[in-house]
């Protein structure tokens, strides 16, 4: 399984934030040990190369936790904003996160 995440400049005081919550998330998931490779960008040039939706962007084997298969066109190095049950947030729920690792870990175990 391959966990990458996308993070911008202007996205850098969530930064601390997203870390502990992809650690928690993995941890749930039971894969506590999981490497995470991590890029930093600082302009929408650099978004598109990297596919980043705004910060941050967090991809389980090249597809994004959030919109999977359906993801949009657009690029941005800006802050990204999460539909969550408390409304849109800088940092996506920690299940959203469980769910996309646990998927991706099915998958990987071919069920």
């Amino acid at each position: 399984m391959e966990v990458t995440m996308v993070l911008t400049e202007l996205g850098k005081k969530y930064h601390d934030d997203i870390r502990k919550l992809l650690r928690e998330a993995l941890a749930e998931a039971g894969l506590p040990d999981q490497e995470v490779k991590e890029t930093m960008i600082r302009n929408d040039e650099e978004a598109l190369p990297t596919k980043c939706l705004g910060s941050p962007t967090i991809r389980i084997d090249g597809f994004d936790v959030e919109y999977m298969e359906r993801e949009p066109d657009e690029r941005s190095a800006g802050v990204r904003y999460f539909n969550t049950m408390a409304g849109w947030k800088p940092i996506p729920e920690k299940g959203m996160l469980v769910r996309a690792l646990q998927r991706a870990k099915e998958r990987d175990q071919g069920r």
